[in-house]
């Protein structure tokens, strides 16, 4: 494995020297780092799994542009079986990464290794399938003793692979367009809402229904001649929003609604607009998330389908407060789909 050292002069003689001894200089220049850094979360939580389940795994093996993500090795020796990588949706939006990355993996499986490529939106998504397809690859590396045995996760010839990749790419951005981005209504653009408050709301409704009350009260506090939502703020507010259904507002478990709304969608934090609280967004706006991904798959992993929502919505991990929140949002789906334990299947009618 082709490692450099860091400074430009002891990388041209590493490569001089792969140039002239082939593996035998790529063998001697692997290394792990002793630090335990990881790329991402959920490069976190493969490494995490892969321990718990009995695996010795070494993080960032290798050196220079030729480290992988994770090396599984045999127990009790520092020789390595299998190269994990753990592969986000972001990997896809550049072909310059794919086309190194596809070198480095050649150049590596020319010396015997062998690849299990992860994607993170299959394990958000289908959680329980990944972790038992992974620990299948895993114990079939290390049972079968087979050191630095070439053989990728999905069984994908070199040929395919491009394919493959882009048939990946086309289905996680045409998934990404089902959710669009929250728009955010531009309070300070209005100059008249003195008289005539409940047309505002209205306006911002347009745009941005279902609202949270608690949130656009803290977004006009300022029209109310206050920085924070005080109890001044409230009780005008209750005033100025009295009779608010005969002008097309509808007000439900402190969310605003626009009356002949049809439908609901959900929108992820857009590049103009602040990223929103999870209580700020309504059940409904979730469930409608939630409702799209079943729909693209036959069964969902519900703990993997929380964490896909989670990452969606700006959040790296599902907390206690997310994980109600989205517990009360499945419930509405209770006519739309069947949850058996973890697993989340379509009804048919």
């Amino acid at each position: 494995m082709y490692v450099g050292n860091g400074s430009g002069i002891g990388r041209v003689r590493e490569y001089l020297d792969y140039a002239e001894n082939g593996g035998i200089a790529l063998e001697r220049s692997i290394t792990v780092d002793p630090f335990e850094q990881f790329d991402s979360e959920f490069e976190l939580e493969v490494c995490d799994f892969l321990r718990e389940n009995g695996f010795e795994v070494d993080t960032q093996v290798g050196c220079s542009n030729f480290k992988i993500d994770l090396g599984i090795k045999q127990p009790e020796t520092s020789d390595y079986v299998l190269a994990v990588e753990c592969d986000g949706a972001t990997y896809h939006s550049s072909r310059n990464a794919r086309d190194r990355d596809r070198l480095r993996q050649q150049i590596l499986e020319s010396m015997g290794w062998t690849f299990y490529r992860i994607w993170s939106t299959d394990w958000f998504k289908n959680t329980a399938v990944e972790k038992e397809r992974l620990l299948e690859a895993a114990n079939k590396a290390v049972n079968g003793g087979n050191h630095h045995v070439v053989k990728n996760s999905n069984e994908t010839a070199p040929e395919q692979e491009e394919t493959v990749a882009q048939v990946f790419e086309e289905e996680v951005q045409e998934k990404h367009l089902e959710f669009p981005k929250y728009k955010q209504f531009d309070i300070y653009s209005v100059q008249d809402y003195t008289y005539n408050f409940q047309s505002l709301v209205h306006k911002i409704l347009e745009v941005e229904a279902p609202l949270s009350e608690e949130w656009l009260l803290k977004r006009v506090a300022w029209m109310f001649g206050r920085e924070k939502v005080t109890s001044v703020v409230q009780r005008e507010y209750e005033t100025r929003m009295y009779g608010c259904d005969r002008n097309g507002i509808i007000r439900r478990n402190g969310f605003l609604y626009l009356k002949d709304q049809n439908g609901f969608m959900l929108r992820v934090p857009g590049e103009y607009a602040e990223k929103r609280e999870i209580k700020y967004i309504s059940l409904e706006e979730l469930a409608a998330g939630m409702l799209v991904i079943i729909e693209h798959n036959v069964t969902v992993d519900k703990a993997g389908m929380f964490k896909l929502l989670a990452n969606e919505l700006g959040f790296q991990r599902v907390a206690d407060n997310i994980l109600a929140r989205f517990e009360g949002a499945l419930e509405l789906l209770d006519s739309f789909v069947e949850v058996d334990g973890n697993n989340i299947t379509k009804k048919k009618f």
